[in-house]
């Protein structure tokens, strides 16, 4: 699990500097296949259904203050399309340096599970990615994701939603109250 906090207080001052002015466009349409090509086709047909029938882009900031802790926090990893007003080759190599920060393993956390763990992590500070070390051993899983604020960079503006036009109500129940009453202001990006 990458630490974004860490990472970015390590990063030397004129990159800090350099990814407080930046902001980036997200899209929940990330390609699991190209992550996982041993994974069923109803397995990712189910991903799909759930985390694609709306496909979401949105503007948020590099830096993002965290809401409780005002500690400042990388905000990137898979879901990132591009940085907003740079090519694609500038884009892709500022994402993959402020990425490699998050990655270096003093940022990193390594779970070593033992019967009974329960991990929890906090995603507005915090990067995941599972690592599938179970062998043969059964492990199961169980998903909670909640709903929480809106992100809001170091110049104070928050993340503005690109697409739809407005959040639909999710298809498994009503939205909680962080993604309708503190829904990203709209823009025409």
């Amino acid at each position: 699990m990458g630490q974004q906090g860490a990472a970015y207080a390590e990063l030397p001052e004129p990159l800090r500097v350099l990814a407080d002015s930046l902001r980036a466009v997200h899209s929940n349409d990330y390609d699991y296949v190209a992550l996982r090509p041993e994974a069923r086709p109803e397995a990712l047909a189910q991903y799909r259904k759930v985390f694609t029938s709306t496909k979401f882009l949105t503007e948020h900031p590099v830096v993002r203050l965290h809401p409780e802790t005002g500690e400042r926090v990388l905000l990137l990893g898979n879901f990132v399309q591009r940085i907003s007003g740079l090519t694609g080759r500038d884009s892709r190599a500022l994402v993959d340096l402020f990425q490699s920060h998050i990655e270096r393993p003093e940022n990193t956390v390594r779970w070593q599970w033992q019967t009974g763990d329960v991990a929890i992590w906090d995603n507005r500070a915090t990067q995941h990615y599972g690592v599938d070390d179970s062998d043969a051993h059964e492990r199961k899983l169980r998903r909670v994701t909640i709903d929480g604020d809106v992100p809001v960079g170091v110049d104070g503006r928050s993340s503005t939603l690109i697409s739809p036009e407005e959040v639909p109500d999710p298809s498994f129940g009503i939205a909680s109250g962080a993604s309708t009453a503190g829904t990203p202001e709209k823009t025409g990006a």
